[in-house]
């Protein structure tokens, strides 16, 4: 079968998640005015819940069919293909039921005993069913991401927030009026249709579609349940505890602000800017290498077991620039124009004071994303569960210990300290396990100046135009635009990036 190239692939991932990130940031507009600081720190609170069952409800059987799919058709063995996606479905009904039977039963307890706050049990009860059909659509997810036939998840991916979003606007003016437990409810029925409209949708490009399963009489098809569980277990586990602490972590933010002397509305408030407004924010501009991330491991996976070494360290030298020189962009653009970002987007000076001072992080939580799906892709779980253990441990600690003592300040800190040592150990890992050579000259330091000279610009040409207190919205996009072709331009003319890089990384990565 010819499959598109791992290019195209992301270019039609980047789109279609750019799109649900922009839905989903003028929804979040929406939220921030409807619910207010408070209602976004608690549904921050439930969605931390939420997203441990999903962790436990899918297992991380996802990477797994992606991954072993795409080693066994460059094998060539199809019918091995095949039995791995039935064979997940069927862990995935185990492993979704299992989960949403834990929180249904196990709801109020949660709420009052464990999250600390009785409004969330109400929308934990209607995010019970969606475990399961996550799980299930999951793996279809997986197989085309595996086939490279990425259209078609990105499809579903902006068809779920449009479904959400029609469903949540019908149903939250009746939902609201009784308090924020019940507008947070409204939100969680939209995403229960949400799931349920991706499961159907995907079940029917799943159906629909060529498959790449051709009979091969010579060989035998094995039993691939235990190569699932071989590839899941140790990502689930690594996700799994990893929720866990997360959880602990969301949980002990606004708890232990509170023994710092804040209000509970307020120490709730300031957690969901945090969580719900300015690291959304800080993600956004990250739709390509999240898509490039999505596509690695399938498209890694198949040129490892090829022993395609060569082809495995240009690909994973490539992203990796890629990503640095992204994350200092983002930088540079979130110091620059802060306050007028974050005015214009949720009319909040806090916003942009937190995103002025979280935006330096931003470039390791990018390098986080890419480095963890090159260690997957290279069968490094266990190098990443723990690193991952060691990060959450440190933050958990710093909060627990420090917060009470020296509030906010303290959280940022563990923020700062344990995103920045998750990256070290994880390149460090990276370097050992592959042949990549980290160019410090092109990827770090040409990029900074780069972004420097092109921030200055930008601000000063913003300035004169923007004048008085007012936001001007042409202004400030003008000036984004600007910063951004002037840091490509001076890349380019530093000979950080190439001209003939883009075509060269397009001939590289098609299959």
């Amino acid at each position: 079968m010819k499959k598109e190239s791992i290019i195209i692939g992301t270019l039609i991932l980047t789109v279609a998640t750019t799109i649900t990130r922009l839905i989903g940031f003028i929804f979040r507009i929406y939220l921030a005015n409807v619910l207010g600081a408070e209602g976004m720190g608690l549904f921050q609170l439930i969605i931390s819940f939420y997203i441990l069952m999903i962790t436990l409800a899918t297992a991380s059987i996802r990477v797994a069919v992606s991954r072993l799919m795409a080693e066994e058709i460059a094998l060539r063995h199809y019918e091995n293909a095949k039995k791995t996606l039935n064979q997940s479905i069927i862990l995935s009904l185990f492993t979704g039921f299992f989960a949403a039977f834990i929180m249904y039963f196990f709801a109020h307890y949660i709420g009052k005993e464990i999250l600390n706050d009785e409004r969330t049990v109400l929308s934990l009860l209607y995010l019970v069913p969606t475990l399961p059909i996550i799980a299930v659509s999951s793996c279809y997810k997986g197989y085309f991401f595996a086939v490279n036939k990425v259209a078609k998840p990105s499809i579903v991916q902006v068809v779920e927030q449009v479904v959400r979003i029609l469903v949540i606007f019908s149903i939250m003016d009746y939902y609201l009026p009784k308090g924020l437990e019940y507008g947070c409810a409204a939100v969680s029925i939209g995403m229960c249709f949400e799931e349920i409209a991706s499961l159907i949708l995907i079940w029917f490009f799943y159906t629909f579609s060529k498959k790449p399963f051709k009979r091969n009489k010579e060989i035998k098809a094995d039993n691939m349940t235990f190569k699932i569980l071989k590839i899941s277990l140790p990502l689930s586990g690594t996700s799994l505890l990893n929720s866990v602490l997360r959880t602990v972590e969301n949980i002990l933010i606004p708890a232990q602000l509170i023994l710092y002397g804040a209000s509970v509305e307020s120490a709730m408030g300031l957690y969901g800017i945090i969580k719900g407004m300015v690291l959304p924010l800080l993600f956004f501009p990250s739709s390509f290498l999240t898509s490039l991330a999505s596509i690695l491991i399938p498209s890694v996976a198949g040129d490892n077991v090829t022993c395609n070494e060569r082809k495995v360290t240009r690909t994973l030298s490539k992203v990796l620039h890629l990503t640095a020189i992204s994350g200092i962009l983002v930088v540079s653009l979130f110091i620059s124009f802060p306050q007028e970002i974050a005015m214009s987007i949720y009319h909040d000076p806090l916003v942009g004071t937190m995103l002025k001072i979280i935006a330096f992080v931003c470039p390791f939580m990018y390098l986080n994303m890419v480095i963890s799906s090159m260690l997957n892709a290279l069968g490094e779980q266990m190098s990443s569960f723990k690193v991952n253990i060691i990060e959450s441990i440190l933050k958990i600690s710093i909060i627990y210990f420090f917060v009470p003592i020296y509030g906010f300040d303290a959280y940022l800190f563990s923020l700062f300290i344990t995103t920045i040592l998750n990256t070290i150990l994880y390149l460090f890992r990276l370097l050992q396990v592959s042949c990549i050579v980290f160019d410090i000259s092109n990827w770090i330091f040409k990029p900074l100046i780069s972004a420097f000279i092109a921030s200055v610009a930008s601000k000063f040409l913003f300035t004169l135009f923007a004048t008085g207190k007012t936001i001007y919205l042409f202004p400030l996009i003008s000036a984004i635009i600007i910063l951004c072709l002037l840091y490509l331009m001076l890349l380019i003319l530093f000979k950080s990036i190439h001209l003939m890089s883009f075509k060269e990384l397009k001939q590289m990565l098609r299959n």
